[in-house]
């Protein structure tokens, strides 16, 4: 099989990434622990810089550029082809609508075609032939738990035709993963579950459920919640020789999570906060500092 980039033709398998450390988040599908979210103050303005960086995980939705301020999916496709950036060189995750769809009718109207359908846009507006990871972007409001199982087995159908290597959810509750878990149609389990989470915000809970069902829990707004000011942050970062927003990445990825982060707007800027967003590997916080980070 072979996935068209641009003008640029590669295997569907086999292509390493970049240097990021992976998590395996399904059979044979390596997500980079550090992914670039295009959304929310941060825009594609920071694409080039992250892939300069080293970086390669790149996390967009359809609703980008529609619903709320951030990159659109064609801006990444023309960045990705103006490049010349290999396909399976980027890790690329997007979202269908959901509960966070630009129309009630989304969840009213939800059925597994329509799910598909929607993954196949996502498609058409990166260019490409595949993506690596589908989320539902937030459970269904209205419709409940009926609408999420027949999204869910839309995107269990764009699994099996390979439009993507992996499929998950974002914005879940314990009671809404139990709850896609328990739907009869449902035969995969998501692969990860992308939250709010920072060091000022996590929902201890939720975090324990959503893992030790074996699905990764991915943070976004990471950055949002750090305290940069607070003197025992700083004292930490210090210690290490770092800057504190690397402690706040760093307290993510050892509470076994991996994340979604920007580089703002400014592409002036993006070169540093793309370098300092993917250096936070070598080194590690004690338990004590962990514990510490995590109660401010």
């Amino acid at each position: 099989m072979k996935i068209f980039f641009g003008a640029v033709s590669l295997a569907l398998a086999g292509t390493a990434l970049g240097a990021t450390p992976t998590t395996t988040i399904a059979p044979g599908v390596e997500m980079p622990q550090v992914n670039l979210g295009t959304c929310c103050g941060s825009t594609t303005v920071g694409l080039g810089p992250w892939l300069d960086a080293g970086g390669s995980g790149i996390d967009s939705a359809y609703d980008y550029g529609k619903l709320v301020p951030g990159g659109k999916q064609s801006d990444i496709a023309a960045a990705f082809k103006a490049r010349g950036t290999p396909r399976a060189s980027v890790f690329l995750t997007t979202k269908i609508p959901a509960g966070l769809g630009l129309e009630p009718s989304d969840c009213l109207t939800a059925t597994p075609a329509s799910a598909l359908k929607q993954v196949q846009e996502n498609l058409k507006e990166l260019a490409v032939g595949y993506v690596d990871l589908v989320l539902l972007h937030a459970p269904c409001k209205i419709g409940g738990d009926k609408a999420n199982a027949k999204l869910w087995e839309g995107l269990q159908m764009a699994l099996a035709q390979n439009l993507t290597r992996a499929i998950g959810i974002s914005n879940y509750k314990q009671k809404d993963i139990e709850a896609l878990l328990a739907a009869p149609s449902t035969t995969v389990t998501p692969a990860v579950n992308q939250c709010k989470m920072s060091a000022k915000t996590h929902d201890d809970s939720d975090i324990a459920f959503t893992q030790s069902k074996g699905i990764t829990y991915e943070a976004y707004e990471a950055i949002d919640g750090c305290p940069f000011t607070d003197p025992k942050a700083q004292a930490i970062a210090a210690a290490h020789g770092v800057g504190v927003a690397q402690v706040c990445l760093r307290y993510i990825i050892q509470r076994g999570c991996v994340m979604a982060v920007g580089t703002g707007t400014d592409a002036t800027q993006a070169v540093a906060y793309a370098k300092s967003d993917l250096d936070i590997f070598g080194f590690n916080m004690t338990e004590a500092e962990m514990a510490t980070i995590g109660s401010l």
